[in-house]
């Protein structure tokens, strides 16, 4: 019977299965994580075949890159935004309130603010700095707390008035207007985003939808209970090498950290403070970490590995090369 590893890289499409155009994957997995788009693009080019990095256009239309699951960046279909934030929103407010309190966030400022961007942001994407000046300019004014404006900003995103808009440059983000509403009630919403889940992910158990999400593990178990048992994944063929950039879905999808990496490698993975490095995987197993520093691509194996997965790794390399439209060179140090 092949690993749980391997059945969710192919449900994943990290194994035989592969995209062909950035929507086909975000549809898949139901959301991508978005808090650096560079990472965000190379996610896609692992599950999808033929895209360059010009063609993976998440900002476009289409998408909206919004906070959500778990109170983090991802990217979503435009049309699953509205239901997404109806009911995810609520938690992630709720999630906040005590540090928007320290930053003087309180509840009154935070309606004005709201009640005010759409006229901020009407003649179209504004940075942080133009968006904190034109709230001034109709009276909603921030402290000089620095978190203050990215945190009434989330909060107001939660609501489905805003989101993020291109980048003005590499990671610094703009905002635009969004108007996003749901027709689904709470429970319909929680059973959609279950299913949406299980197709990109499964098998998976109640609770790794709870840590995926961000919701509480009574609402996990009652949407997993609600739903008709998913079509299993196809059988994979094995010997699939993948690799997987920053924060990547496959390695944030999950409650255990241990079933895709060996326990003894999480924390050469998961580097402290939410950050995840970028993997290779084989079968959905982790077998090293990854790293791009110009044009040059340097792989540090756990242990030895085969002619096979060395084979497979230059294969990526080329596939990455070739995605970018920079030439790289790899090295494979000694584990």
């Amino acid at each position: 019977m092949p690993s749980l590893p391997r059945l969710r890289a192919e449900s994943q499409l990290l194994g035989a299965e592969r995209a062909t155009d950035t929507a086909a994957v975000v549809a898949r997995l139901g959301a991508l994580q978005a808090q650096d788009l560079s990472a965000t693009t190379l996610a896609v080019r692992a599950r999808s075949t033929g895209l360059t990095a010009d063609e993976v256009d998440l900002e476009g239309e289409g998408f909206v890159r919004t906070w959500l699951m778990r109170g983090t960046l991802h990217v979503v279909a435009e049309a699953d935004a509205g239901w997404m934030l109806g009911l995810l929103g609520p938690v992630n407010r709720a999630k906040g309130a005590r540090r928007r309190a320290q930053l003087g966030l309180d509840d009154a400022l935070c309606e004005r603010a709201v009640e005010a961007l759409p006229s901020v942001l009407a003649d179209g994407p504004l940075g942080r700095a133009e968006v904190v000046s034109g709230l001034a300019s109709l009276g909603v004014t921030l402290g000089p707390e620095g978190q203050a404006a990215p945190h009434l900003l989330g909060y107001a995103a939660s609501f489905g008035v805003i989101s993020l808009g291109p980048e003005l440059a590499r990671g610094k983000a703009s905002y635009r207007l969004l108007e996003a509403s749901s027709a689904l009630s709470r429970d319909e919403a929680l059973a959609e985003l279950a299913r949406r889940y299980l197709r990109g992910h499964q098998p998976a158990e109640p609770a790794d939808f709870a840590a995926w999400s961000g919701l509480s593990a009574r609402d996990a178990k009652a949407a997993f209970a609600s739903l008709e048992p998913p079509e299993p994944v196809t059988e994979p063929q094995p010997g699939s090498v993948r690799m997987v950039g920053h924060f990547d879905p496959y390695l944030l999808g999950y409650a255990d950290k241990t079933a895709a990496v060996p326990a003894e490698f999480v924390a050469r993975v998961r580097t402290g403070g939410g950050f995840v490095t970028p993997t290779v995987l084989v079968d959905g197993s982790a077998v090293a970490t990854w790293r791009l520093s110009g044009a040059a691509l340097s792989v540090r194996p756990f242990t030895p590995l085969s002619d096979a997965v060395r084979a497979g790794i230059q294969s990526e390399v080329d596939d990455i090369t070739r995605f970018l439209g920079t030439p790289l060179t790899l090295s494979v140090s000694a584990p």
